[in-house]
């Protein structure tokens, strides 16, 4: 007797399914029979699984670069968390290797911002606690350190960027006047003598700042307060008529008129305008056109709302006013200067916070534009 096989006899339909081809397997064993090569079967089976192992291969290769990436950052954050929590990462910079800066770069032009002097008024240190004083002496010694401080500020940006020129605003309310009749009481000096008196004070600073500040330009854009005023009411189309600030601004032009360096821009109307390297636009203005009640908001909206306004006729890159007392602000489309009075007891009346006596710096650079914004402390 034949031993039976263990193996089950092939039928037709055994046969058909063996022979029955992937998609893939079926357009390569076209590809061959049209070649004229037919290799067996297994042979096709064999070399179609290879590519897919290759290709599953080089697949998986990549994924297990991608996660030992992983890995090795992972560790890496780990080890940096356990050495901060031990107090230090471990690691000191290479500061030798770094390059060493090359001087200065760029150009740029410096702004000092002067207003609210306040020059011959009198603050009662008895009248805000304690927590101010003001008469001549201190208002002088004040506006020195404005000046003083200026190119002090002015030096320190010029470790890192070429500065030639000098914007000096000043934007009104240089002087008190006598609009009200607390101020015919306790003012030190009269109009027409406060007039004189910061006269003198704006000639000395500029002066120091033509022989100790390096600039090539001083440009001084001028514009006139709500409180240097010959009337009791405030004038709209004629304000500059009736200012003592206007006048004295037109003085101190003719002042140095032969001096090349000395630039007065003395506007009759409520706006000036300084254009720095053809691309920014300043606008300069004393701040009472813009009218504020109190509110959450403080300033911002009704700042906001006039400058949106003023726009439309002509686009400003920067606003920059006084005027209200508080504490200096930087808001991006607009600076608002503190004072260099500081606070008084009408600042205790209308609830305005605290804020040492300021004023205001900062710097345009040509190519980035406003690159920075600093107090000056003047106390």
């Amino acid at each position: 007797m034949k031993k039976k096989s263990g193996k089950k006899a092939e039928t037709p339909k055994s046969r058909e399914r063996r022979m029955t081809l992937t998609p893939e397997e079926f357009i390569l064993f076209k590809e061959l029979r049209e070649t004229g090569v037919i290799p067996d079967e297994y042979l096709i089976r064999s070399d179609i699984s290879f590519t897919k192992l290759k290709d599953r291969s080089t697949e998986t290769k990549r994924r297990y670069e991608s996660l030992l990436q992983e890995i090795q950052e992972k560790d890496e954050t780990i080890e940096h968390l356990l050495a901060l929590k031990e107090g230090g990462t471990g690691k000191k910079p290479d500061l030798s290797k770094m390059k060493k800066s090359k001087g200065t770069v760029g150009n740029a032009t410096a702004v000092m911002v002067a207003s609210d002097w306040h020059i011959e008024e009198q603050v009662d240190p008895s009248t805000v606690n304690g927590k101010n004083e003001y008469n001549l002496s201190i208002a002088e010694e004040r506006a020195a350190n404005f000046f003083r401080k200026g190119v002090f500020l002015t030096d320190l940006v010029r470790n890192g960027i070429r500065i030639d020129n000098l914007i000096l605003a000043f934007l009104g309310d240089l002087i008190s006047g006598y609009i009200h009749e607390e101020l015919q009481e306790d003012n030190y000096l009269s109009p027409t003598e406060a007039s004189l008196f910061v006269q003198d004070i704006i000639c000395s600073g500029i002066d120091y700042l033509i022989k100790e500040g390096n600039f090539k330009q001083i440009v001084i854009p001028c514009c006139i307060g709500n409180h240097g005023r010959t009337t009791q009411k405030k004038r709209i189309a004629t304000a500059y008529k009736n200012s003592y600030e206007w006048m004295m601004y037109k003085t101190l032009e003719k002042i140095y008129r032969n001096n090349e360096k000395v630039h007065f821009i003395v506007e009759n109307g409520y706006h000036t305008y300084v254009n720095l390297y053809g691309k920014y636009n300043l606008r300069f203005h004393h701040g009472d056109a813009m009218r504020y009640g109190g509110g959450v908001g403080g300033i911002t909206i009704p700042v906001n709302k006039a400058i949106a306004q003023w726009n439309k006729t002509e686009e400003a890159y920067l606003d920059v006013f006084g005027h209200f007392h508080q504490q200096m602000m930087d808001a991006g489309p607009y600076v608002c200067n503190g004072s260099l009075i500081g606070w008084n007891a009408f600042a205790v009346a209308i609830k305005a916070g605290y804020d040492d006596p300021k004023q205001s710096f900062f710097v345009i650079d040509q190519e980035k534009g406003k690159i920075c914004d600093w107090p000056i402390f003047v106390k």
